[in-house]
């Protein structure tokens, strides 16, 4: 470990990049202002003398820059002639591409081409290992940023000297990351970015003078899952944890409420809750147990969800607290919250669980909530269908006894993967209506004499930019074509209903946040 004391604190041949967001020329990209006031609360506090301590001629920010080729160049040119520390701040839009490549949106990228008219996370990865400077910060506050963490981890951090020294900082791992709604983004930074600069103003009592990545992470994450955000991840490489990112500002040694809003009591304000949450009210010796809700919220709307179990779905959904110190929610205002998400998903994940169960397909538990035979079987099909680090798992099916075709169908938070004896066939939802499906039918006879029989064999074709897959099925039940004619249709229906799920940052990764 390195200390901080071994960091330089001063900003000598340092340049911090900040890229914001916020106004796109496709209409099906909807407007971030909260992405603008992100940016500038940034600049502001990494220019503050009392705590981010850069010169404002080493900050550079670029609010909409026009298009993708005049940002990367800027990112190439800020990282060749960096030699201390490299700060990349990003706020906006994330997409992801038909290969699963995380994509920086700006002002005119479309998503029906990204890859062309977006930022590739890759180009911006090249960027940092070539750059010369000793330490490289990368912050990004967009859907999917949990890309790059993959794209620095799976190849370049093996090499232990090309990516050295590299820190990335993302809003959420492989699902969407969160914003206020639109009408309320006017004055407001986005959320990530928001609890970001909160936790730097208020500080962390009883740290050093001057506050690391490393040491902010952990209660970066502990106030968003409080606040019931998603999780933020990171990748550090060589000593770039233990920079020194801001001054700290409180080292009294006491916590402050504001500063740490798990220690504040329940009885005395209402939670904190960001816009989209549901502002749950808490009740002194009774209500439902408020960590078991924050924790299972999301599996009891898809229990209740699904058709074939609705009925073993009933309140009391959580348990309930005793004795007159303690507080729960508010049991009425839960029970109504889980009613109206069965009835009228509010975001994409909770409609794609509905739209699942509706057909058939099993739904993945929460992590850490199924069996360990259920374990074993989501760790299989993670592994026959290429998904890989915290992506989600939502659901799947298997062809079966029957099945010519041995194989599978899955769908995770950003795609549905369909595998056979090839290679795994990916789709991305904000592409689907690209998918091609086609299905031929034949009757095979069989058996001789009084022993005969006829089966109707089906093969269905499953296409997506270049690459094709057959599916042959023989019995009376057919899953995966059953699934992919089911599911592609309505994920359509879905999409011209949606458009902000499938091609806009601001969607929602949970039953009842509004995400971005």
């Amino acid at each position: 470990m390195v200390p901080v004391s071994e960091h330089r604190t001063d900003r000598d041949g340092s340049h911090a990049l900040l890229l914001g967001a916020s106004a796109f020329r496709h209409p099906q990209i909807l407007p971030v202002p909260a992405a603008a006031n992100s940016l500038r609360a940034m600049e502001r506090m990494l220019t503050d003398p009392a705590r981010g301590r850069w010169p404002s001629a080493q900050v550079t920010s670029v609010l909409d820059p026009p298009n993708a080729v005049e940002a990367i160049r800027r990112i190439r040119r800020l990282a060749q002639r960096t030699t201390g520390t490299l700060l990349l701040y990003y706020v906006g839009h994330g997409l992801i591409s038909a290969s699963g490549e995380l994509i920086l949106t700006v002002h005119d990228t479309d998503p029906e081409d990204a890859d062309l008219t977006g930022i590739e996370y890759s180009r911006v990865k090249s960027a940092l290992l070539a750059s010369p400077a000793a330490v490289k910060i990368v912050i990004l506050d967009c859907c999917y940023s949990g890309r790059a963490i993959e794209a620095l981890g799976s190849e370049t951090v093996s090499n232990a000297v090309a990516a050295r020294g590299v820190y990335t900082l993302t809003a959420a791992d492989l699902e969407v990351a969160h914003v206020p709604p639109l009408a309320e983004q006017s004055a407001v930074p986005t959320s990530f970015t928001g609890q970001l600069l909160e936790l730097v103003r208020t500080g962390l009592p009883g740290e050093s003078p001057w506050l690391t990545l490393d040491a902010i992470y952990p209660h970066l994450a502990a106030r968003l899952r409080h606040a019931g955000l998603p999780a933020p991840n990171r990748l550090t490489t060589d000593s770039a944890a233990h920079f020194p990112f801001v001054r700290n500002t409180d080292r009294t040694g006491t916590a402050r409420r504001s500063g740490n809003t798990s220690a504040q009591p329940l009885g005395t304000a209402s939670p904190t809750t960001p816009s989209g949450r549901p502002p749950f009210d808490p009740v002194k010796g009774t209500g439902y147990d408020i960590e078991e809700v924050d924790a299972h919220r999301l599996d009891v709307i898809a229990l209740v969800a699904d058709p074939r179990r609705r009925r073993r779905a009933r309140a009391p959904y959580f348990r309930q607290v005793s004795g007159k110190n303690r507080y729960g929610y508010d049991k009425a205002q839960v029970d109504a919250h889980i009613e109206q998400h069965r009835c009228e998903p509010a975001s994409f994940v909770d409609a794609l669980r509905m739209l699942l169960a509706d057909a058939g397909i099993p739904l993945v538990a929460k992590d850490g909530t199924q069996t360990r035979k259920a374990a074993r079987e989501v760790d299989k099909v993670k592994s026959k269908c290429a998904i890989y680090g915290r992506e989600q798992l939502i659901g799947f099916g298997r062809v079966g006894w029957y099945g010519r075709t041995p194989g599978m169908i899955a769908f995770t938070v950003t795609r549905i993967i369909v595998r056979t004896n090839s290679i795994p066939l990916v789709i991305p939802y904000s592409h689907v209506k690209q998918a091609r499906l086609s299905t031929t039918s034949a009757w095979e006879s069989w058996g001789t004499g009084d022993a005969v029989g006829a089966s109707e064999v089906l093969t269905m074709t499953v296409g997506f930019g270049g690459r094709e897959v057959k599916i042959i099925e023989e019995s009376n039940h057919h899953p995966l074509q059953n699934t992919l004619s089911n599911t592609l249709p309505a994920l359509s229906n879905l999409r011209r209903n949606h458009p902000e799920w499938f091609f806009s940052g601001p969607t929602a990764d949970h039953a009842d946040r509004g995400e971005a």
